[in-house]
């Protein structure tokens, strides 16, 4: 979809990039820019920066950035139109787009279809379970569940009864294109080739909301003993079981109130903890947690808790879950409920206060781990050692060192092992971590360069983004000829061709800007602190005179040099060519940096 630049400018002056990041991270005020921790790479220590003077953010840890719609991009995982279009309905810009490439045409088309249809769908199970006969049931059940009224419609719970061609039949009737249908992953292909049948059958159904309140997928769960108990829709252009958590659209609010969040495994778990008032809760769907899942949760809350059934099933799924939250750096605690139950069967049967003093003796990862090495293998000589061995592997993931030692202190406490002996074991363990990771990073040819531009062109783009009145100067100068970096001189004609106004003018600057790294760059660069420069002008004179003179004076030797080798038809003017070469090619290949 090509998006008129003038649309662009006014969605990113519209928009408030503090507002729209605030809403995925927690944001703190720190001189004139807010901080949090970077939803994109695992930290500890915030180094995501929000500027809300030039509209930019920019991590200073893995080198992220851009404007508020290269953030919900990056995000949200969708393509620059869709944001464009969210940020577009959140501040009521009237949209109009023109020619549109065919092929990203009908990818929009395509997931617009499927969120239509997807909401359609969810009145048609809500309308079976609270309307007709059939319902029954199904209604009974949720009653014996616990659930209430006011639970159920406003998670617009409802039934799948048990035919096999409802969906289709209303599909037919919607004059849904068979492309559609068949992607939505609501209906099945039969073996026989002759129709499709419904994939959800006699089953409660949850529609499952992204974080934008869009129905993305749905989940079913069956009301007897019939196998599977649970079943979810497939991956879909609109559903991706790796970034949704379910509720996460209902509690995220709680969540960054309360600086915490429950993470449970089923739709039942949520809705009665959510039910009881425990309303800081999401639920995994049944899936293994991912690194985007634990992301997406740092933005709302700065401590998670796992919670647990007690049996074996519910053990190994925490050991599972606990390297990703290991590998993230953040605070996570393992709660595992009484014999034989679950969160569900738990709030209800003893309530909400009963769960939340539980909630207060949430161990912390080392002191679930050690707990079960120990129930393992015991406190023998024999078993201390195993324990050891075992704990090393899980202390060597701690990228933390002040934490990782202070976690060896508390091991050499508890197996009453000498700390250094601890010490030892931890490190033996963390290098050979580093050397296997070593051994699969790829080789780089022994000959290769990386090409580098001169840092004075950089100090220039800084300049200028942040100095629009030194703009002329550099203009005047033609500084831009003597750039080695062609990116360089792209964007920093980009710049040039962008009204100079000091009120905006790195958004505007952006509204140019269609490649990613590009606004990464620019947002870096807009980033720069000259607080202590009190004369920008002589500055940037000073520099744009050394680039000049430094590509002049290399020019001038290798040509004399080349000519000179020529004349006495010196053996060595094949190497200077290839200098000069090489120098050409920085310049088409710095795009590249």
């Amino acid at each position: 979809m090509y998006i008129p630049e003038e649309k662009i400018s006014e969605i990113l002056n519209t928009s408030d990039i503090v507002d729209i990041v605030s809403e995925s991270v927690i944001l703190k005020k720190s001189g004139r820019n807010f901080f949090g921790l970077c939803p994109f790479h695992s930290e500890k220590s915030p180094s995501f920066s929000v500027n809300a003077d030039k509209q930019i953010f920019h991590c200073f840890g893995c080198g992220a950035g851009g404007n508020a719609l290269s953030f919900i991009m990056k995000y949200h995982g969708i393509s620059f139109p869709e944001a464009a279009r969210m940020l577009a309905r959140k501040y009521n810009v009237v949209l109009e787009t023109e020619s549109m490439d065919p092929a990203r045409k009908k990818q929009v088309l395509v997931k617009e279809s499927l969120l239509r249809l997807n909401k359609k769908v969810m009145s048609l199970y809500a309308g079976v379970l609270n309307e007709t006969s059939k319902g029954k049931a199904a209604r009974d059940y949720l009653e014996n569940r616990g659930m209430t009224r006011d639970i159920i419609d406003e998670f617009y719970l409802g039934l799948a009864h048990d035919a096999w061609d409802d969906v289709v039949h209303f599909l037919k009737k919607e004059k849904v294109t068979r492309q559609v249908a068949v992607n939505s992953g609501l209906i099945l292909p039969r073996k026989q080739g002759n129709g499709y049948y419904d994939r959800f059958r006699n089953r409660i159904m949850f529609p499952i909301f992204d974080i934008n309140m869009q129905v993305a997928g749905f989940g079913g769960r069956v009301m007897d003993d019939a196998m599977p108990k649970y079943m979810n829709s497939p991956e879909t252009p609109v559903y991706s079981k790796g970034r949704i958590l379910y509720g996460l659209h209902a509690a995220k609010q709680y969540c960054r109130r309360e600086g915490s969040v429950y993470i449970v495994e089923g739709y039942f778990d949520f809705l009665s903890l959510y039910q009881h008032g425990i309303k800081n809760t999401v639920a995994s769907l049944g899936t293994a947690l991912t690194k985007e899942h634990v992301r997406i949760l740092k933005g709302y809350a700065g401590r998670m808790i796992l919670v647990f059934d007690s049996d074996d099933a519910g053990i190994n799924a925490a050991k599972r879950s606990i390297q990703i939250f290991m590998g993230e750096a953040v605070d996570t605690r393992i709660l595992v409920l009484p014999d034989k139950h679950d969160p569900d069967s738990f709030v209800m049967k003893h309530g909400r206060d009963a769960f939340l003093e539980l909630a207060d003796q949430a161990k912390t990862i080392m002191q679930f781990l050690l707990g079960l090495a120990m129930d393992t293998h015991g406190l023998s000589v024999e078993g201390r050692i195993r324990i050891l061995d075992e704990m090393k592997q899980h202390l060597a993931l701690i990228k933390d060192s002040a934490l990782r030692s202070l976690y060896v202190r508390e091991l050499s406490e508890t197996l009453n092992i000498d700390e250094r002996a601890v010490l030892e074991k931890v490190r033996d363990a963390v290098i050979q971590k580093s050397t296997k990771q070593s051994s699969l990073m790829p080789d780089h040819p022994a000959d290769e360069k990386i090409l580098v531009s001169d840092p004075r062109e950089r100090q220039i783009l800084s300049i200028m983004l942040n100095y629009p009145n030194l703009i002329p100067e550099v203009v005047e100068k033609e500084v831009l000829s003597c750039f080695y970096s062609k990116r360089f001189q792209k964007i920093a004609r980009k710049i040039i061709a962008t009204e100079s106004v000091n009120e905006g003018f790195v958004t505007s600057v952006m509204a140019k800007i269609d490649d990613n790294r590009d606004q990464e760059l620019i947002a870096s660069l807009a980033m720069d602190d000259f607080s202590g420069n009190d004369d920008m002008a002589r500055t940037a004179n000073v520099l744009m005179n050394r680039i000049i003179r430094i590509r002049k004076k290399t020019e001038n030797i290798l040509t004399t040099e080349i000519i000179s080798a020529e004349k006495g038809c010196d053996a060595n003017v094949t190497d200077l060519l290839r200098k000069k070469q090489l120098e050409i090619q920085q310049l088409h290949d710095s795009q590249q940096i």
